[in-house]
């Protein structure tokens, strides 16, 4: 092989490595290790809840519900009263499921403050009054007891012009009643209504409702009405979400009024 001189040219020339804008990385230390996270302190997250399923998606669905239920065991011909304001929307849904007539009665319950469990209510007639038979008032509660029976002895005048524009309940003519309310964990509204209804010639009395309390039904069941009832709670038992379209006391209140005008 012959010998190259210093003058031939190299078979696979030079790369100027600047030339071309290469540049070869410079050696150095390897990038340091993030460190590790520490453990939160403290009890860990509690689990989130997940929200709490209502127990029917709307008034109109458990009114046509206990409407179906009405009839499927032999209620028929009946006029429905929705107690005022709970029970309007879902007796005018029953009624409506059951082709039957429908009007509202009115009824408040007695409480001795407004965040106080009620101790009794009254309804349209001057003796339609329950009380709780546990309730035992001592002196000092006897001045405040009357003022609070005579509060909702207004509220019942009132909603009479509200709800029927003060003209009376539609006739009963001898058709089976049934006192409607929206849920009755605490029965004395209903019994009220039942009393006013047999003091008006009512002689065929049931109560109906969506959802109510074992001791509530019990109490009921004692005084010999037919009781209707498809959710029926233990007492321990906190009630559950009921409605899924509650919207609060005063909309949900101008709905049942403009219900009950519809009736007339």
């Amino acid at each position: 092989m012959r010998n190259r001189g210093k003058d031939t040219p190299p078979l696979f020339g030079t790369c100027n490595s600047r030339k071309f804008g290469v540049v070869s990385p410079a050696a150095g230390p390897p990038p340091p290790t993030p460190p590790t996270p520490l453990p939160p302190k403290g009890p860990p997250p509690a689990p989130r809840t997940p929200p709490r399923q209502s127990l029917y998606p709307t008034r109109s669905a458990a009114g046509a519900t206990l409407g179906a239920l009405l009839v499927s065991q032999g209620y028929v011909s009946c006029l429905l009263l929705g107690v005022t304001p709970e029970g309007v929307e879902i007796a005018a849904n029953a009624a409506k499921a059951m082709a039957a007539s429908f009007d509202v009665i009115v009824s408040a319950f007695i409480r001795l403050g407004s965040n106080l469990a009620p101790i009794g209510a009254l309804a349209e007639t001057e003796t339609s009054t329950e009380m709780d038979p546990e309730f035992a008032p001592g002196a000092n509660l006897i001045d405040k007891l009357g003022s609070a029976i005579e509060e909702s002895r207004a509220r019942v005048r009132r909603d009479l012009v509200l709800y029927r524009t003060q003209r009376p309940i539609k006739k009963f003519e001898g058709r089976q009643i049934i006192v409607v309310d929206g849920q009755v964990f605490y029965p004395w509204k209903v019994l009220a209504a039942a009393r006013a209804v047999a003091e008006l010639g009512g002689r065929r009395i049931a109560i109906a409702t969506p959802v109510a309390s074992v001791s509530a039904a019990e109490r009921i069941r004692a005084r010999q009405y037919e009781f209707i009832c498809p959710n029926i709670l233990a007492d321990q038992e906190s009630p559950p979400a009921l409605y899924g379209d509650a919207t609060g006391d005063s909309p949900e209140r101008l709905k049942s009024i403009m219900i009950a005008h519809q009736a007339a």
